[in-house]
Order: C-alpha cells, then structure tokens, then sequence
C-alpha cells in the first residue's frame, strides 16, 4: 500500500513539474509570437513613412527615366508592407483594404506607360501621397502599445478585435476603401485603366474602317446618310476603335466602334427635341429591337428614369450559368420621346465584362432570416461587389415593412454562400 501510495504522488508531483514545464514553454512561445507581431508592426510603420518618402522622390522629374528608381521602390515598398500586413492576426476587411489600395500604389508606379500622359502620374501620386500621410498616422494610432511587444496573447486578440471600440480596425479599412475609390476610380475589381487594357488585349477578330462604317449603317439606317468623316484612335489611345462623325438633316453626332470585333461603345446624336409623342412602351420595344441588332443579346431591362424630352434606360447583362444579373455591366440608353429614336448608348462598362466565378448558393429561410414584419416581394440573384471589391453571387430581394410613416420598401443583397447582408437599400 505505502509502495502504491508513492508511486502515485510521484506521478502527481512528475505531472505537476511537466505541467508547470509546458506552461513556461507556452508563456514563452507567446511571448516569441507577440514579439514578432510587434516587428512585423514596426516593419510596416517604417515602410510606410519609406514609401511616401519615395512617392515624393518619383515627382521630382518630368522624364520616366529620371523617376525609375523611386518607382522602382514603390513597388518593393509596397510589397513589403501588403506582406507585413499579411502576417498579422488583423481584422479582414480592414487587412483586404490595405492590400488592395498598396497594390494599386504599387501597381500605378510599376506601369510606365501612365508617365507618357502629361500630368496623370503626378496628380494621382501627389493625392496618394497625402492620403497615405493620413494612412500613417491611422496605423500609428491603431498599434499604439503593440508594437512593445508586451501584451500577452489574449490582449493581442482583443487588441487586433475588429469589435474593439478603442481601435476600429473596419473603420480604418473604410476610410482606406475611400480612399482607393477617389485615387483608383470605377470598378470592381479593377481601375478604368486596367480595363481599358481590356479591351485592348481582347481576343476577337480584328474589323476593317469599311466594316465598322457598314455596322454602323446596320444599327442606325436613318441617320446614316452623310458620314462626314472616319477617324482611327491615335497610337497611344488606351484600346483601338473607330471614331465615326455623321450629318443627318438637323442632326449632328458620333459613333465609337472597337477595332476589335466591331462592337459599339458609345453613340451620340444631337438635335432639337419635339413634343412627346411615342408611349413608353413603345419606346422600350425599340430599344430592345436595337439591342439585338447590335448583338447586345444577353441583357435584360433594369431601370428607367426621364427628363422633359426623352427616357434614360438602363439593361444589365445576365450571366447564364445561375442567370444571374451583374450590374457591373450595364449598357446605358438615351430615347427620344418625340420620335423613340436612340439618341444616347454608352456600352463600355458592358464590353468590358466582368470575370465572375461560381459560387455556391446556400438555401435561406427568409421567414427567419427576416423579422417577421418583413415581407420578400421578389428574390433573383446578381454578381455585386462586397466591401473587399471582389464580385460575389448574392440574392438580390426586394422587401417591404410596414411602419408608422407607410409601407417602406427596400432592396437586400445577402450572399448567397456566406448570407453576409452586402447592401441595404431604401427605395421608397
């Protein structure tokens, strides 16, 4: 018994000791860890007062050549701060929007072509570089304490909480989502100069200036009578098309057509308006026939808005697999309400397509989804962009709730694999 007795409080007291041992171990890991978050921390800080530095170095000269290694350090600087930033436990959206606007830093300095246009590459540079002042000193508020490397681990979580009220890491990764939308402009996924490079990189056959002329014929016959004059896009022109002046009786206008598959992107006819005499409906039945004709066949009406002399329509493009609308590729139409003519079409944002991605389409119960007060008058689905600007599958409803003031209705875009609310809209 005695012998038993022993050998248990040995075993007990060798427990304790490898216990207290493991405990040691795990202080010490996480202090390693916490100690190189704080590096990672101060690594970025660095990089960033760097990066603005050589940001100011690349607006120092007018010749690409004399600028080369600044921008050249943009883009090393960048890397290494999106890589810094990678590394730590911080919150997503707030992680995503750093890395998205540090590429496109990084990316507008590495792309040379952009310094071939007078003053594009200083006006964008000089307003990145005072945003990303303000970036710095949001970093260096928000790691204020961490980069001490003395917290332990569950002070590190609550610190890097995106639900934290002392540090509000989304709203930082907003205002940097802010910024990236005023410095980067349109889209979503990719700025107006990339997708220009879209187009200019598409894969169709190449058409004639005759050809573009007889399609332009093809889709407006009665306006057709007098080309005054064919011009190509000059050398430098973002993607190639045909710019087509014409005359016809009082009007005056423009067709742009890609020198790439001869699609349209913009027209325009001006001239004097009448009295309205053609009904909506009509005027919509033309459009469509129109659409067709141009081989704008997979795009469906969305919205309709008018002035005194004619109706803005709008048709977004369906993509087949999930017949899922994506509103980020829109053809905008201008109606004449005095004769129905097509006297606006603007089809860039459309020929540039979006590259979506399958995704899976989780079933969701709305009843308890919703509050019981909120009634789905009509569910389909759409490509849209979340706040990462990456193009998500997503439910698209229109509800309606009753309230003190009437019946307000609303639209809702709920992913439809992780039934994250993207957007809520009030329309009336």
């Amino acid at each position: 018994m005695k012998k038993l007795v022993f050998v248990l409080s040995f075993a007990l007291i060798a427990l304790a000791v490898f216990s207290y041992d493991k405990a040691k171990e795990n202080d010490k890991l996480a202090l390693a860890l916490s100690g190189q978050y704080a590096k990672r921390m101060a690594d970025a800080s660095e990089k960033l007062d760097e990066l603005n530095v050589a940001i100011e170095k690349s607006l120092l000269f007018n010749q690409s050549d004399g600028s080369k290694k600044a921008r050249e350090d943009i883009w090393r600087l960048t890397s290494d701060i999106r890589s810094s930033i990678d590394s730590l436990p911080l919150d997503a959206s707030f992680s995503t929007a750093w890395n998205n606007y540090l590429s496109r830093v990084g990316s507008y300095a590495k792309d040379a072509e952009r310094l071939s246009k007078p003053g594009e590459f200083e006006n964008v540079m000089a307003k990145a570089s005072e945003n990303l002042q303000v970036m710095s000193t949001d970093w260096q508020v928000a790691t204020a304490g961490l980069v001490d490397g003395n917290y332990s681990m569950n002070e590190w979580v609550e610190r890097l909480d995106a639900n934290n009220k002392d540090v509000e890491w989304s709203q930082i990764g907003n205002s940097v989502k802010q910024y990236t939308e005023s410095d980067f402009p349109l889209t979503a996924s990719e700025s107006d100069a990339m997708k220009k490079k879209d187009l200019k990189n598409m894969t169709d056959s190449e058409v004639s200036q005759d050809d573009a002329v007889s399609i332009f014929k093809q889709i407006f016959p009665h306006v057709t009578n007098d080309v005054i004059g064919v011009e190509k896009s000059q050398p430098g022109a973002p993607y190639p098309f045909y710019h087509i002046r014409f005359t016809s009786n009082q009007t005056v206008g423009y067709i742009d057509i890609t020198e790439k598959g001869g699609h349209v992107l913009s027209y325009l006819a001006d001239r004097p308006f009448g009295e309205a005499t053609v009904s909506f409906d009509d005027m919509k039945q033309r459009t469509e026939e129109l659409l067709k004709k141009a081989g704008f066949r997979d795009v469906v009406f969305e919205e309709a808005r008018e002035n005194d002399n004619a109706w803005h329509f709008v048709y977004v493009r369906v993509e087949p697999l999930h017949n899922a609308k994506v509103f980020s590729d829109v053809i905008h139409l201008k109606v004449a309400k005095d004769t129905g003519e097509i006297v606006g079409l603007n089809a860039a944002e459309y020929i540039r397509k979006e590259k979506v991605e399958d995704q899976p389409i989780v079933k969701i119960d709305w009843k308890t989804f919703f509050n019981k007060d909120v009634k789905v008058e009509k569910a389909e689905l759409a490509y849209v962009e979340n706040e990462q600007l990456i193009q998500r599958l997503a439910y698209l409803l229109t509800v309606t709730k009753e309230n003190s003031s009437g019946i307000g209705t609303y639209h809702v875009l709920v992913d439809s694999e992780t039934k994250e609310v993207i957007k809520t809209e009030k329309l009336f």
